[in-house]
């Protein structure tokens, strides 16, 4: 759950800086209150407070405790641990109810974790504050490494400061390759972009299962694991069935099941068509595929059983139930391209015949605002699909003409917006058909803007 946007880091790979996204603001403390209610209503008894800094909250304690009152039984807040440093601050936060950290390390030298953060003092602030935690001796810790170009290099390096630094810290290492998401994916652009077969992911699990340390891989396809593919977070998650409620602090709370964690990935037929564990694997982010290809994939040929049942006990769970759960994972195999999903209050039109769904916007038309076309009173706009244009293609623009087509006479007959969607929702042409819209009141996804293209003769001047 996100309670606070403010952070004191500049990361170069930043996550959450995303300027297509509304301005955030921190919601109150009843509100988080309410919030909490509301989840545990619908059944979510684990949760993380996430940032920004989620330490910037004065109230934290208070939202600790109050989450531990309504009844969650596990407690994290997610941190760059730079504000944590202050004698006896970590232990009144456990005493509040607090049952993990996950604390972002990036660097294991002032000049690394200085020059990712894009600060003068993170590495000198994030060092105190482990020593404050590992003076505890029991608090559970994830230690969260982005692996980023800055780096790749040095895994096993960042690894072995802390264990050795911070030798009474039990902790879990995640190791997450960086997301082509918010910034990022905006500085992509032009860019060298990482690769997976940049990074050795191998030696850096090889020196953790030598220590006896726990740890996860995330965002990475299972064919660059190779015996560390147990240690896939991805995988476990699926292996242990789990679900959960996303409250993004730019949307409303809805709830996902294990499978609904992969959204966005994709799994290309030319190199995991015949892999044998793709239905445990979390595949790769359509915009890493844009922006660095998928040449590097492979397929594996061993046994998804064996694997699956290697990373439940990972998650606290039987061994013994890993045959059942394949069989429902069989059963929900992974898509081969990629489904982005519905802009609130986009009309989606499917046909067989086309590789990815048709979403068309119609609104009330607006002064100055560019559309694809537009009448008196409405304007339709369409979204682009992953890697074209898809109006170029005869059966979209057959579609588009009868949209249009539906909307102009609803115009003409003076009916209002809700009338022209509509009618343009029941077209069926180009071999197209309108997907059912989510009920009224259905938790929906954010509103996303929809990239247009404009004929020359529909053009607004």
């Amino acid at each position: 759950m996100y309670i606070a946007e403010r952070c004191n880091q500049s990361c170069v790979f930043c996550l959450e800086e995303d300027g297509t996204w509304n301005e955030f603001v921190d919601p109150s403390t009843q509100q988080v209150y309410d919030t909490l209610q509301d989840l545990r209503r619908k059944g979510a008894d684990h949760i993380t407070f996430m940032g920004g800094e989620t330490f910037f909250r004065k109230d934290l304690s208070r939202i600790l405790g109050e989450a531990k009152k309504v009844g969650f039984t596990r407690l994290g807040v997610t941190t760059n641990g730079t504000v944590l440093s202050k004698p006896g601050f970590v232990k009144d936060l456990v005493e509040a109810g607090l049952d993990f950290i996950e604390f972002s390390v990036h660097g294991h030298t002032p000049e690394l974790a200085n020059s990712i953060g894009g600060t003068s003092f993170t590495f000198e602030r994030q060092a105190e504050a482990l020593a404050e935690i590992d003076s505890l001796g029991d608090v559970h810790t994830i230690v969260n490494v982005v692996i980023c170009r800055e780096n790749k290099g040095e895994l096993v390096s960042i690894a072995r400061y802390l264990r050795e630094r911070f030798p009474h810290i039990p902790v879990r290492f995640k190791f997450k390759f960086v997301s082509m998401t918010g910034l990022a994916l905006e500085r992509a652009s032009g860019q060298a972009v990482l690769r997976h077969d940049e990074v050795d992911f191998l030696s850096v699990g090889d020196y953790l299962t030598a220590e006896n340390v726990p740890f996860w891989y995330y965002n990475v396809p299972l064919c660059y694991l190779g015996r560390h593919a147990a240690h896939s977070h991805e995988l476990g998650t699926l292996a242990g069935d789990e679900t959960y409620f996303d409250f993004d602090h730019r949307g409303k709370s809805e709830y996902y099941d294990s499978t609904e964690q992969l959204e966005g990935r994709v799994y290309p037929a030319e190199s995991c068509a015949d892999c044998r564990v793709a239905v445990l694997c979390p595949g790769i982010e359509e915009s890493y595929r844009l922006s660095a290809g998928a040449d590097g994939l492979a397929s594996r040929d061993d046994d998804p059983l064996e694997l699956l049942a290697a990373a439940l006990p990972d998650r606290a769970a039987d061994a013994s139930t890993a045959e059942a759960r394949l069989r429902v994972l069989e059963r929900r195999p992974r898509p081969s391209r990629f489904l982005r999903v519905r802009p609130e209050g986009a009309l989606r039109f499917r046909s067989d015949a086309a590789p990815e769904p048709f979403d068309v916007q119609v609104e009330a038309k607006r002064e100055g605002t560019p559309s694809f076309a537009s009448t008196k009173s409405f304007a339709v706009s369409y979204r682009r699909w992953s890697d074209l244009d898809p109006t170029s293609r005869d059966d979209v623009r057959a579609l588009l003409d009868a949209v249009l087509a539906a909307v102009r006479d609803a115009d003409e007959q003076s009916l209002d917006l809700d009338s022209a969607r509509a009618a343009a929702s029941a077209v069926t042409a180009g071999g197209f058909r309108a997907e059912k819209a989510p009920e009224p009141g259905a938790p929906r996804k954010k509103r996303v803007a929809l990239p247009m293209l404009l004929r020359e003769e529909d053009r607004i001047t």
